[in-house]
């Protein structure tokens, strides 16, 4: 038993050391393209010739070897950099998809030297390539929603500026200045963006794939619009917040009522596996014929499917769109 431990245990150490080179160079790339935009926004020019991050240049696998960059050339690569963008997660597409792959050959070996079953580590394989991804998906979530509630407040200092005589451009440095993470973050790029050349119109376009908001999206085609046909802007962003603080009472009130049955969801969902667990700590012979007859081992992947699948629904019924 002593070895497979060690074995675990190295194979846990060599991938915590990837996952940690991995982040600390892609960070290091990412403080670079930053100071180099500011000095260029400054009037300074390229200091040097220290190329963009991979990760922002379309999903470049960069210098990771031949492997990242054969993974690099897969289908979907572009929307996994948009993705990792969004999450804001410093990592190339090709870091990002050897990660995956060093975390179910992790799971997947750690599983089978534990147990010696290869259908119970096979599945443990397929929930390591998938658990980076829904890393990326629930942290791209929780910035999404802090970028919404900081929305009304980034609307009212545009409009504020606009009064006083600002242009539009002006608003927005004003507001990236004000605004804390992460919308300060993605506005303050935008400016440097339109520092480089860029159209505005692109730059808010830009802006709007990178939150991806719904209400981002009504902001930029409102001022879109207005930019075409002409208008008081101040009075249009006047009212595009109002809209949003709306629509954010009815999302709390939404989720008021609903917390009764998301809560009996999770208590439903828990109960399975917490009985399980009870009966093998009182009783592992009378368990222990789940994991060694056909019959039991059957039995276990039907409660599997069938956790995941009320799971899936229960999320999907409660799923109200405001």
């Amino acid at each position: 038993m002593l070895v497979p431990l060690v074995v675990a245990f190295l194979v846990m150490v060599t991938v915590s050391l990837l996952v940690i080179g991995l982040s600390q160079g892609a960070g290091s790339g990412q403080r670079t393209l930053t100071r180099r935009l500011e000095q260029i926004s400054r009037g300074a020019g390229p200091p040097s010739k220290t190329p963009m991050p991979a990760y922002l240049r379309g999903g470049d696998p960069g210098k990771l070897g031949p492997f990242a960059r054969l993974l690099g050339t897969s289908r979907g690569v572009e929307s996994a950099a948009l993705e990792l963008d969004r999450a804001d997660i410093p990592l190339r597409v090709g870091e990002y998809i050897a990660l995956r792959f060093a975390m179910a050959a992790f799971l997947l070996l750690v599983t089978f030297i534990l147990t010696k079953m290869i259908y119970m580590a096979l599945p443990m394989g397929v929930i390591g390539y998938f658990l980076p991804r829904w890393y990326v998906h629930s942290r791209r979530k929780g910035r999404q929603a802090k970028m919404n509630v900081q929305l009304v407040d980034m609307l009212s200092l545009v409009a504020n500026s606009l009064r006083s005589g600002y242009g539009l451009l002006q608003g927005f440095e004003f507001a990236s200045r004000q605004l804390a993470p992460p919308l300060g973050a993605e506005i303050k790029r935008m400016i440097q963006e339109t520092s480089l050349g860029v159209n505005a119109e692109e730059a808010l376009k830009s802006l709007g794939e990178r939150v991806s908001s719904p209400d981002m999206e009504m902001v930029i085609t409102a001022i879109t619009i207005q930019r075409s046909v002409g208008g008081n802007l101040a009075q249009l962003l006047d009212g595009v917040s109002y809209t949003m603080r709306e629509r954010e009472r009815i999302r709390g009130e939404v989720k008021t009522l609903t917390s009764q049955q998301s809560m009996t969801g999770v208590i439903i969902g828990a109960l399975p596996i917490f009985m399980g667990l009870l009966f093998f700590a009182i009783n592992p012979d009378y368990m222990s014929v789940l994991f060694t007859e056909t019959v039991g081992k059957v039995l276990i992947l039907v409660a599997v499917g069938l956790e995941v699948l009320g799971i899936v629904t229960i999320r999907a019924m409660l799923a109200l769109d405001v």
